[in-house]
């Protein structure tokens, strides 16, 4: 039986699936080898890390270097579980032949803020220094989430300084051999000691090697003789056949001066370090085996570890071909630089190799990692306290990716191959590589996209062979192509998944907390694996079956009593005999038909029972299984309280917050707790693994009692059931990938959120671990610090995770009462996975249903699917009242609302969702709904009613629209409704059924009159005709006649057919209206007393009017104007010599456009009547000369008038005279104009003269008045 068959499995990795590093910084390392002098020299690869100390600064909390050892190179890694760090991978390489040693020594030095790494290869021992991640970043506090932090090893400068390395050739030849392991110390002076083994056999021994901080290093051979008695330290060498200059050096440690080394005689040898010399101490034989050790690497081993009370302890790996055990010493004090070994335990290990072990803390004691090699090439990892009982505890084995079915599509094999969690990228990338050389195509770099590279590749392959063999069967020869591409991405996964160490923190005694729980980490060959306990439900499933019996009456699984036990028990034997690929089987054709709740079980009962299909594996039990499964159950006094205690325990309850600390206390550290990809992905990771476990709890528990008593007659065991596909919905959200949103559905998203009082979380596209890593990167992540910092938890990884992924667990999961997840999935633009996470729980999760509903209505309007979401928004309504997260949406939580007040507000915000969409039937529908449900004063009620109005006009549904703005409670909605009708029907030409509609005659009236005085009367204006039929509709003639009148005012110059029609039509409104409402107001004519004045007239007076507006009642003078012709002066002589002012500049306007000679007499009665205005009008019709002529005559009456005594007030044109000069200097003065230049100088005069006259009577004035005083006479 092998090892791990018997003990029980305690702890379980936390593997991330985080991009593998690909960018490396690579230096060279002064080795001083060369490949003729150390060529074949082949050390194992060996890896290891270091933990920083100060657990409690922000720069060093969660962060660790992991390193490993080629042939070639050492290649060093930093990483945080809490910050992202770029340039943190460093990759030193030596020269051929000289391969570095198995053993990388690790050193905080504050006063320098240094860290520095002691390493050694076969040939040379190094100094590594680089700045301290404190120097780095000098900031107190965290910074934000997802920031970049730049890694120690950014900065290499002082990699090769002469002073940090030292070259060891003079010690690597055929006489001495080639050191095969080494330990390192860095003193408080900076000065670095090295300890190498040299040789196997033969001549080789143990050298010191000091480097100091300047200066030159100093070597010491140290000798294995001692000053001991002979029969204290070589008996068990001579026994051996071994003479004592023969005893190899296997391991060795550097501590408290000294150096400590196992031997081949299993004896411990301590020598002074500053002194070298022979052995101050040599311990009896640690073990009495006589046989030969193994060689190294499998050989002898040496650790050692500080106690509780500062004492060393030494914790030797001796290994024979046939036993192997650890021995525990502790070192004391002797004197005078002695030393004492006694031994405290000795712990026997498996017969296997061990490739490496480390000491670390656990539960108050010092515990041994060790990482072992099986037959089979596969390792495992066993944990045991030092003490004097042994109980080995084994890390779960890791479970190999699951074998490819066979699906129905290309993009069905792509998406299992590129799921979250199976393979890196970067795997695929390689096995794509390999799989292209192999089967041929293009290089996989010609392909932009992942997913196409892998579609390009498979069908290159498959169009190659159905060339060759198109008879096969298509599918067959897809899921051929497919699986070796699976294939290849597992084989090279596997290759990066090999253990080459262990990593324990040195430091967890001093911190706070630190002896608390157990943990390790193991590095692989690519990346590192965190070590956790396992639940007590996990203990039991992951347990052997030899321990199961033990586990029940042993009392491993917590709190749980033995019953509930008992019935985990029964599942995990189940399980077994179901093998697991049975027992997966049965759960996919359990689910495949998305059965309802209530038939689960049934259909469970009838695949336990039914035969399994042909290829597939078969859950079907023996009796002989089923008579142990239900020996197990036998004890079970009540099978239903067992069941329902198990239920309790599967139940993600609300996590408890302990709230009695200080909120006044600084909870900054807690903003970046597991914030960097790699801490993201071993969060996820860990709530994948718990969702798992849980769920194979379930399914073997409910299995097993269905085989043994039927399910179905089991109370509760339809919970346990619904617990079952919460954890399958989680673990599906684990696998879920978002995609890349489309182009242009950004914006639409973008302003619904909005809408609703949210912010886009745009930006997980592509997340590694699925849904559930982006939610546990972006806002799950946050919520779950928050909820750590206000209970003041721990912040070591090791006793955050667990906080954290319950958290992160408690949010994702489909059965607890709050939807943050929910809607944080709803806000990241990623409708087709709410569409596929709606699906899956809908049919049995009762929780946040309604909820569920209203983010599947956000996601179908994004796939414009309109009718289902309309559909989908009507069910979330029935929540409102009940679910927190639509009530929240609605109102402010305290608010009291009543139901039907809650469900306006919730159509209010739905109906805002589809108009951005422009979906105005389901607008309409959800508006009406909400009218048929609110309160008679409710405010909201006039702005459904216009909604329902806006979207029936927009359709062109009339007769709605109009009902629905009638309807409508609030004045301004009406009144804006009507405006909206007027512009709407106008267009369309139907604006006689806004004139039939009664209750909107008011509002129409009043938009209607702004509107018409807004536009031109002549010839479209449908404002007007619409006025006049809605008034002679309502029998308001007078209204119909005033509105006719208006119309016609407006065009006074317009005489014409559709002036006429207007007056007339006006007339016949005014004749139908009563005697006392026949009349109508114009304004009067102007006049110097009575400005601004209204004149009332009857139906004689518009008719008089009317007439006037007949072309053959004109006198004749208009009729000419009417003509287009030339004016006939002689006809109209008698007409124009009475005319007005008015009547003159139409006259004087149409003779100019046509270029006529203004007769003398007409000349002379347009200056009687208004010589500025003549004037100005013969200059404006270009008529320069004589309106100069016309303006001599003009100034010289003006001047005549004068009288100085008591001149009359005059008004002389000499603004027209100045513009007339302007006019006339612009033209020429000679030839053909010399009459313009003798107008000029004459007009020049007259002004000259008529100045020179003003003022001269205006002295005559100021003398009349001097001489002849006014004397003002008072009553």
């Amino acid at each position: 039986m092998e090892f791990v068959d018997t003990i029980p499995v305690t702890f379980k990795e936390i593997t991330p699936n985080y991009n593998i590093p690909e960018k490396w910084k690579e230096i060279v390392l002064n080795t001083g080898g060369t490949h003729s002098t150390l060529q074949d020299i082949k050390l194992p690869h060996k890896a290891g890390g270091y933990w920083y100390k100060d657990s409690k600064k922000a720069n060093t909390r969660n962060r660790f270097i992991y390193w490993q050892t080629t042939s070639d190179s050492i290649e060093l890694s930093e990483a945080s579980l809490d910050v992202n760090l770029s340039l943190c991978n460093l990759r030193c390489k030596v020269a051929a032949g000289t391969p570095p040693l198995n053993n990388l020594a690790f050193y905080e030095r504050t006063a320098t803020q240094q860290l520095v790494i002691l390493a050694a290869t076969v040939s040379s021992v190094h100094r590594l220094i680089f700045p301290h991640p404190d120097v780095l970043d000098r900031k107190s506090t965290f910074g934000s989430i997802g920031s970049v932090s730049p890694s120690i090893f950014h900065d290499t400068n002082a990699v090769n300084n002469p002073n940090n390395y030292h070259i060891l050739n003079q010690y690597s030849n055929t006489n001495t051999g080639v050191a095969h392991s080494c330990a390192s110390l860095l003193r408080d002076n900076g000065e670095a000691v090295f300890a190498l083994a040299f040789g196997y056999g033969g001549d080789g021994g143990l050298l010191l090697v000091k480097l100091p901080v300047t200066g030159s290093a100093v070597t010491t051979i140290l000798k294995r003789e001692s000053t001991v008695p002979r029969f204290l330290s070589g008996i068990t060498g001579a026994l051996r056949g071994k003479s004592g200059d023969g005893v190899d050096t296997y391991g060795v440690v550097l501590i408290n001066g000294l150096a400590v080394a196992v031997c081949g005689d299993t004896c411990l040898r301590a020598w002074l370090i500053d002194e070298g010399g022979s052995p101050t101490a040599v311990s009896a034989p640690l073990s009495q085996t006589l046989m030969r050790p193994k060689p190294p690497p499998h050989g002898h081993m040496l650790q050692d570890t500080t106690g509780s009370d500062g004492s060393t302890i030494l914790v030797a790996y001796l290994s024979f071909p046939n036993e192997c055990e650890f021995v525990v010493m502790k070192m004391h004090d002797g004197g005078a630089g002695a030393v004492k070994f006694s031994q405290i335990c000795q712990i026997f290990g498996p017969q296997l190799d061990l490739l490496d072990y480390k000491i670390g803390y656990g539960e108050g004691n010092h515990v041994i990692w060790a990482l072992w090699t099986q037959p089979d090439g596969d390792a495992v990892v066993t944990s045991s306290a030092l003490g004097a009982e042994v109980s080995w505890r084994a890390v779960a084995a890791r479970e190999p990716p699951p074998a490819l079915p066979q699906l129905s599509s290309h993009l069905h094999y792509r998406d299992r191959l590129l799921a979250p969690g199976l393979f890196p990228s970067a795997v695929v990338m390689k096995a794509l590589v390999i799989y292209r050389r192999t089967w041929g195509g293009s290089e996989a770099g010609t392909d932009s996209d992942l997913s196409e590279s892998c579609m390009s590749a498979v069908q290159a392959r498959m169009r190659g062979l159905t060339a060759r063999a198109a008879t096969q069967d298509h599918s067959h020869l897809m899921h051929k192509c497919w699986s070796d591409l699976y294939s290849w991405c597992m084989q090279y996964m596997e290759g990066l998944q090999k253990p080459l160490g262990l990593m324990v923190s040195k430091h967890s005694g001093e911190a706070e907390g630190g002896w608390c729980g157990w943990w390790c980490a193991l590095v692989r060959r690519c990346g590192v694996s965190l070590v956790r306990q396992l639940e007590p439900l996990e203990r039991i499933m992951l347990s052997p079956e030899d321990t199961l019996p033990d586990v029940v009456m042993g009392g491993e699984a917590g709190e749980l009593s033995a019953d509930a036990v008992r019935v985990v028990v029964a599942g995990a034997r189940w399980e077994r005999a179901a093998s697991a690929g049975g027992a997966a089987d049965l759960e996919r054709r359990l689910f495949a038909c998305a059965a309802p709740q209530h038939r689960l079980l049934p259909r469970l009962l009838h695949l336990l029972l039914a035969a399994a299909p042909q290829d597939h594996p078969a859950p079907v039990l023996t009796s002989e299984q089923i008579d142990e499964i239900t020996s197990i159950l036998e004890p079970i006094k009540d099978l239903q309280n067992a069941v329902l205690e198990l239920n309790d325990a599967l139940r993600l309850d609300v996590p408890e917050i302990d709230t009695c600390k200080s909120d006044d206390e600084e909870t900054s550290e807690y903003d970046n707790l597991f914030a960097s990809d790699l801490g993201v992905a071993v969060v996820t990771e860990a709530i994948r693994q718990m969702a798992e476990m849980r769920a194979r709890v379930v399914r073997g528990a409910l299995a097993a009692l269905g085989a043994a008593r039927g399910a179905g007659g089991v109370p509760g065991a339809g919970h346990c059931a619904v617990h079952w596909q919460a954890y399958r919905a989680l673990l599906w959200l684990r696998a879920a990938t978002p995609q890349r949103p489309t182009a242009g559905s950004s914006e639409a998203f973008r302003l619904k959120l909005t809408a609703l009082g949210g912010e886009s979380a745009e930006g997980a596209a592509g997340a590694a671990g699925g849904a559930a890593g982006a939610y546990v990167a972006a806002a799950g992540g946050a919520r779950a610090r928050a909820h750590l910092a206000a209970a003041r938890a721990p912040t070591h990884w090791h006793q955050a995770l667990p906080l954290m992924a319950y958290h992160l667990a408690h949010q994702l999961w489909a059965v607890s009462g709050g939807f943050e997840f929910g809607w944080w999935l709803a806000s990241i633009n990623q409708p087709r996975l709410v569409q596929k996470y709606v699906a899956l729980l809908e049919p049995w999760c009762e929780w946040n249903a309604c909820s569920r509903q209203f983010i599947l209505g956000l996601a179908l309007l994004d796939l414009e699917d309109a009718e289902g979401a309309y559909t989908a928004f009507c069910r979330a309504a029935k929540g409102v009242s009940t679910e927190p997260f639509l009530r929240h949406l609605v109102a402010a939580p305290d608010a009291r609302l009543t139901q039907h007040q809650a469900l306006v507000l919730y159509y209010m915000k739905v109906i805002k969702l589809f108009e951005i969409h422009d979906a105005g039937a389901c607008v309409v529908r959800l508006a009406e709904t909400a009218i048929s449900i609110a309160d008679k004063d409710d405010p909201n009620l006039a702005m459904f009613q216009w909604v329902v109005f806006k979207w029936h006009l927009s359709g062109g549904r009339v007769a709605r629209a109009l009902s629905a703005a009638a309807a409508n409670p609030a004045p301004h909605a009406r009144a804006a409704a009507a405006a909206a009708l007027l512009s709407a029907l106008a267009e369309r030409k139907q604006l006689g059924a806004l004139v039939s509609c009664g209750a909107l005659a008011a509002e129409a009236e009043r938009a209607a009159a702004a509107r018409a005085k807004l536009h031109d009367p002549h010839p479209h204006n449908p404002y007007y005709d619409f006025l006049y039929a809605l008034h002679v509709s309502r029998h308001h003639y007078r209204k119909a006649a005033a509105v006719m009148y208006e119309r016609a005012a407006r065009c006074p110059a317009e005489r014409g057919a559709a002036r006429r029609r207007w007056l007339a039509a006006a007339l016949t409104c005014l004749r139908l209206a009563r005697p006392e409402h026949a009349f109508l107001a114009r304004p009067a004519p102007p006049s110097p007393s009575a400005a601004d004045a209204l004149q009332v007239i009857g139906p004689e007076d518009l008719a008089a009017e009317l007439r006037e507006e007949v072309p053959e009642s004109l006198d004749p003078v208009q009729q000419a104007l009417l003509r287009n012709e030339n004016i006939d002066f002689e006809v109209l002589y008698p007409k124009l010599k009475m005319a007005n002012a008015e009547t003159l500049l139409a006259v004087t306007k149409r003779a100019i456009s046509t270029g006529q000679f203004f007769p003398r007499w007409f000349l002379q009665r347009f200056m009687e009547v208004e010589c500025d205005t003549c004037v100005r009008a013969l200059l404006r019709g270009g008529r320069a000369l004589e309106a100069a002529e016309l303006c001599c005559e003009a100034l010289r009456r003006a001047a005549r008038a004068l009288q100085p005594a008591a001149p009359e007030p005059r008004a002389a044109p000499l603004a027209l005279a100045d513009l007339l000069l302007l006019e006339l200097a612009q033209q020429p003065r000679h030839g053909h104009n010399a009459h313009a230049a003798q107008v000029y100088n004459e007009l020049k005069s007259v002004i000259e003269e008529y100045t020179k006259v003003i003022i001269r009577t205006s002295d005559d004035m100021k003398l009349a008045q001097i001489k002849y005083p006014v004397i003002n006479q008072s009553n």
